[in-house]
């Protein structure tokens, strides 16, 4: 008996490391499956529908011979996948060795505007109450987008500011990075003087100059924190790049 043991430990280890593998390549196999449907919805005759939907699905399956064959070696394959998955969509960072400047300064302020657009989110959240008196949810508005600004403004260049205060945005370009979404750089025409100079769109001092003049021009401070809500949440004018909340 006592050589049986240490079989029937590894067995069960191995029908659990199967069933691990099972369960999540089957949540993976339909989340894929409806958004390929979804994608062809509006495409599709209702006819067609059902039928496309077996296709997706079976396209979609998943190879249980190829898990019952070596589960561990499945499992890590699936580690290795979802990891290379998180760095390739930005949800996490490869490790290096060294860090430039630069990158520092770009994380820093992309945490920055990450936590601006949350305090933005929240206090649309609590002005709710507010919702029969304009005059109070205007203020409450106002003084929300006070304090985001007072935050950006942290985190600003002046130069940088300077020539986005023309707003004259001439070319756009994306650079490629180590992991997550490309930077965008924009040439900007920075005025007289100046000429043309190039800056990143994601930052700071884009938003700062945006609230600027929307202020000029007289819009409220509802319009304006509605506006910068919509900006912050994208990191990209070139492709959606949603901002995580």
């Amino acid at each position: 008996m006592g050589l049986d043991r240490p079989q029937a430990r590894e067995q069960l280890e191995l029908e659990l490391v199967r069933e691990v593998v099972l369960a999540r390549r089957r949540l993976d196999s339909l989340v894929f499956a409806a958004l390929t449907l979804g994608a062809e919805l509006t495409q599709l005759p209702e006819r067609a529908t059902a039928t496309r939907a077996a296709q997706i699905l079976d396209r979609y399956a998943v190879d249980e011979n190829e898990i019952a064959r070596d589960p561990r070696a499945a499992l890590r394959a699936d580690i290795a996948r979802d990891n290379e998955r998180a760095c390739r969509i930005g949800l996490r960072g490869q490790p290096r060795a060294v860090s430039s400047e630069q990158d520092r300064h770009r994380a820093r302020q992309a945490a920055l505007l990450s936590e601006v657009r949350a305090d933005l989110l929240e206090v649309v959240r609590k002005c709710r109450k507010f919702r029969f008196d304009r005059v109070a949810f205007a203020d409450e508005i106002a003084q929300g987008l006070c304090a985001a600004t007072d935050k950006l403004v942290v985190g600003a260049d002046t130069d940088t500011y300077a020539a986005w205060q023309r707003g004259m945005v001439l070319a756009l370009k994306e650079e490629p990075v180590e992991f997550g979404p490309p930077r965008v750089m924009a040439t900007v025409d920075a005025g007289p003087g100046r000429g043309h100079v190039t800056v990143e769109w994601d930052s700071c001092e884009r938003r700062l100059a945006l609230v600027a003049r929307m202020a000029r021009a007289g819009i409220s401070p509802v319009l304006i924190c509605d506006r910068l809500i919509a900006d912050l949440s994208t990191a990209s004018p070139l492709r959606y790049v949603l901002r995580g909340v």
